[in-house]
């Protein structure tokens, strides 16, 4: 059983080269099973995530993705938050890749996520998180507005891998909040 004591959020390393399978598989366990309550799987088709792209990601200096590892088992990946910088939007950052194995949701994993990426966007030199999120999933944009305390923007966005959608009308809208 996961206990918030047990969480220690890091940032990837070179070495976690050694388990990016581990690491792929908390990122589409999250997305696309059955078990969590953040799974996408009867709106989205097809793996969130690759292999590859989780190597790239592991050793990419500049879009930082944190690991979230439970210390009472033998620090097993539960979780992953990516900082992605805006390339539109200087001072900003999106926080993305937020996935948490479903046998830990709704334990305060996601938060902490979340909550350690922004901590880490001030000392990088970023004034605004950003998120985008899936239109149809309120039960999420709520999460996010309430506990977290995003604001939807009024900006909306084309889903990135629309022949992946299940109902073509789905699209991102994007939150932000200051850090």
């Amino acid at each position: 059983m996961v206990q918030d004591t047990s969480i220690v959020v890091r940032r990837a390393s070179k070495e976690d080269m050694a388990i990016a399978n581990e690491i792929q598989s908390v990122v589409n366990l999250a997305y696309r099973s059955e078990g969590g309550w953040t799974t996408e799987s009867h709106l989205v088709g097809g793996e969130r995530s690759t292999l590859e792209a989780i190597q790239e990601a592991i050793v990419d200096q500049t879009n930082l993705l944190y690991l979230a590892v439970d210390t009472l088992e033998q620090n097993k990946v539960v979780g992953t938050v990516q900082l992605q910088v805006s390339a539109d939007h200087p001072g900003e950052a999106e926080i993305g890749l937020l996935s948490v194995l479903p046998t830990c949701q709704s334990r305060g994993v996601g938060s902490k996520l979340v909550r350690h990426a922004m901590d880490q966007m001030p000392l990088l030199g970023f004034k605004k998180a950003v998120m985008h999120v899936l239109n149809v999933r309120e039960d999420i944009l709520g999460w996010y507005e309430k506990k977290l305390g995003f604001e939807r923007t009024g900006e909306t966005e084309e889903f990135v891998w629309p022949d992946m959608l299940k109902d073509k009308s789905i699209h991102f809208l994007v939150l932000k909040r200051d850090v």
